[in-house]
């Protein structure tokens, strides 16, 4: 199953994000990258609704839909967070290795000005795969995280 959710994480550039505060939900679009952890990655300015919503609540869930019409698609709860100092090169790499050359930089993202731009995380606690082609008799699937991360 991991190796048919990195296939989901690379044949698609975007994901929608729904963050939560208050009880009131909001969804968005964003460009994501990913890690082999599958922790997943986008650069947002920080004063978009939902990097507001994640300074105040880290409660997330995603969901990226591989092929709509053959039913696949990763439905996944976490927790997003700015990235911190110490990991913002590593995620920069990873974004310009998927994206190519971008014209904002890391210092300017360490300064963490209302109005600029941060790299965001989202870690993964629970994966399930909708997916009715690799399992047409139960189509909803739970990828065990703990497991595989021993």
């Amino acid at each position: 199953m991991k190796e048919l959710i990195k296939e989901y994480l690379e044949s698609k550039t975007d994901m929608q994000l729904a963050t939560v505060t208050n009880g009131k939900p909001w969804i968005c679009t964003v460009y994501f990258v990913y890690d082999e952890d599958f922790n997943l990655y986008w650069t947002s300015g920080r004063s978009r609704q939902h990097s507001k919503e994640i300074l105040a609540d880290p409660s997330a869930a995603v969901t990226i839909v591989k092929d709509t019409k053959r039913k696949q698609a990763l439905q996944i709860a976490g927790e997003a967070y700015e990235v911190k100092d110490d990991d913002l090169e590593q995620v920069h790499q990873l974004y310009q290795q998927r994206y190519g050359q971008k014209d904002y930089d890391l210092d300017e993202m360490k300064k963490r000005t209302e109005d600029g731009r941060s790299y965001w995380m989202f870690k993964p606690t629970e994966i399930w795969l909708w997916d009715e082609v690799n399992f047409p008799d139960a189509p909803k699937q739970k990828y065990d995280i703990a497991k595989e991360s021993q």
